[in-house]
């Protein structure tokens, strides 16, 4: 779900079913040798972090990130967090990776370091585990942790169990969810990109701004069935690039100008940054899949009894039949149209990945470039 936010800023969840933020966190007595602490400030991790099991879960969630980006897509993994984390667990809320509004505006206690990045925990009034809490945030209110700056807010693997309606059962599950949050705190540390996420009007956000077209009007939800079925069909069928990206931009041009001219909206520019920043997002979650298909992460710093929330569910995993990722199913359409744009690139450009956000900001710009290449 999108929340409200001010004109120029974009606010994601992860999970396509998911939902609303408010303020919360909590704190731990954590005793740490302050010497010491002081002495080894920004190395490794403070040991008493890792005797709690949210921490130990957050260290095998970033190495299936870092696994897999080291793997799939390199500049990923050369950070463990691109923006500031807010981490709510049972009993405690965290922040990681303060950002100096932060740290310069809001109460705090130091608790150590975490994979080498500071950690602090925010008092009691923030605290809140009554409901799910999900997604990046970035806004223009002081008065917020997520001012100027994206903050990811999200619960522990056991706080996230609480809550039925989300369906997180396991610790890979609940990796995934997270990971993609933490793509687009990559995709927005790019400077294109962020300008880009501030200069997009979307106005009440894009489930009412797009999804409501395909909601409410009946040849709208044909015509981007008929655009996404044209894009799979390319690196699921082999079909001809050139004759289906045609065929694309053909249907794609004929629905928005319908829409703007009946509607006297033009939603161009923000498909084309949802397209990108969802679609591309889910993409890398395919990349999760696939990593986890083939290989087994680091566990030696889990219990027995956290290991047994690792269920190998991906096993089998083909990003080929993996339908719900490149069908539309819901009115979020441009998460699939962006995957398969994404999954195109991959077959016919192996480099985009290091121009995404940067020479080229959107997977727009790039099946351009690709379609101008194969003139």
């Amino acid at each position: 779900m999108y929340r409200a936010y001010p004109a120029g800023y974009a606010l994601y969840t992860n999970h396509e079913q998911l939902y609303i933020m408010k303020k919360f966190l909590l704190i731990p007595i954590l005793l740490t040798v302050l010497s010491c602490a002081e002495t080894k400030n920004n190395k490794e991790t403070d040991k008493s972090l890792m005797d709690k099991s949210h921490f130990r879960h957050l260290r095998y969630l970033l190495n299936v990130k870092n696994e897999t980006a080291k793997k799939y897509w390199p500049d990923f993994a050369e950070q463990d967090f691109f923006q500031t984390v807010v981490y709510y667990s049972r009993e405690n809320t965290y922040v990681l990776n303060p950002s100096d509004h932060i740290l310069n505006n809001f109460d705090y206690q130091e608790i150590g370091n975490f994979n080498e990045v500071k950690v602090i925990q925010l008092p009691d009034s923030y605290t809140d585990t009554t409901a799910f809490k999900f997604e990046t945030s970035v806004g223009m209110d002081s008065t917020e942790l997520h001012y100027k700056k994206p903050v990811l807010y999200f619960q522990s693997f056991e706080l996230s169990k609480k809550f039925p309606e989300v369906g997180v059962n396991d610790l890979e599950d609940w990796s995934l969810m997270v990971i993609h949050e933490l793509f687009h705190g990559y995709q927005w540390s790019k400077p294109k990109m962020f300008a880009l996420a501030r200069a997009t009007s979307i106005p009440g956000g894009p489930d009412e701004f797009l999804g409501s077209y395909r909601r409410d009007l009946n040849w709208y939800k044909e015509s981007v069935k008929r655009e996404n079925d044209v894009l799979k069909a390319i690196w699921i069928d082999g079909a001809d690039l050139n004759q289906n990206l045609k065929q694309f931009d053909s249907l794609r041009d004929l629905r928005i100008e319908r829409i703007k001219r009946e509607y006297d909206v033009d939603i161009r520019a923000a498909e084309d940054y949802e397209n990108t920043i969802e679609g591309n997002a889910r993409y890398f979650d395919s990349f999760t899949r696939r990593y986890l298909a083939e290989n087994k992460p680091d566990v030696s710093f889990l219990t027995e009894g956290d290991k047994k929330d690792i269920i190998d569910r991906f096993n089998s995993y083909k990003v080929s039949t993996d339908s719900l990722n490149y069908n539309i199913t819901k009115d979020r359409y441009w998460y699939p149209l962006g995957f398969n744009m994404s999954m195109i690139l991959e077959k016919y450009d192996s480099d985009f990945k290091n121009k995404i956000y940067t020479e080229k900001v959107t997977l727009r710009d790039l099946l351009e470039e690709l379609k101008s290449s194969q003139q």
